[in-house]
């Protein structure tokens, strides 16, 4: 599924490192995360980031299906191996509400207010108390930023 999803080796602008193992693997050991800001035309062309991601082989691990294995080989030829059977976000690898929380605040500052987020998480936290959805919408188009 990731070749061909994120098969771009060598991304030219910042949309097309969404889709480069090579990118997000490079982005991953230079930051600690991956964030929707950090697809940007610089990030891609950043020179930390290309270093890095020339050092990266990506192969495919078929009896891993979805999941994925990292390794990282160091200098001293000292060697750090990871595999992971199921994505995270996945019902075998479920995020937590904090984690969900995060992405999701992530994702959504780039259209609603940060009082708008908070208000929504709020919401969200207490769903089973709300008699419908109005709420959570009203919420949403008060507070868009587009």
């Amino acid at each position: 599924m990731a070749f061909t999803s994120a098969g771009i080796k060598k991304p030219n602008i910042g949309v097309e490192g969404k889709f480069s193992l090579w990118f997000l693997s490079a982005l991953a050991l230079a930051e600690g995360d991956i964030r929707l800001d950090k697809f940007t035309n610089e990030k891609v062309r950043d020179p930390v980031i290309e270093r890095l991601r020339a050092k990266v082989n990506a192969e495919l691990v078929t009896e891993l299906k979805l999941g994925a294995r990292v390794k990282v080989t160091m200098k001293d030829s000292t060697v750090f191996q990871r595999d992971r059977t199921s994505p995270k976000g996945s019902p075998e690898n479920p995020l937590t509400f904090q984690e969900t929380e995060k992405k999701f605040r992530d994702t959504a500052k780039i259209s609603i207010s940060e009082n708008g987020i908070e208000n929504l998480i709020k919401h969200i936290q207490d769903l089973e108390k709300l008699q419908n959805g109005r709420a959570l919408t009203d919420i949403i188009r008060s507070e868009s930023t587009i």
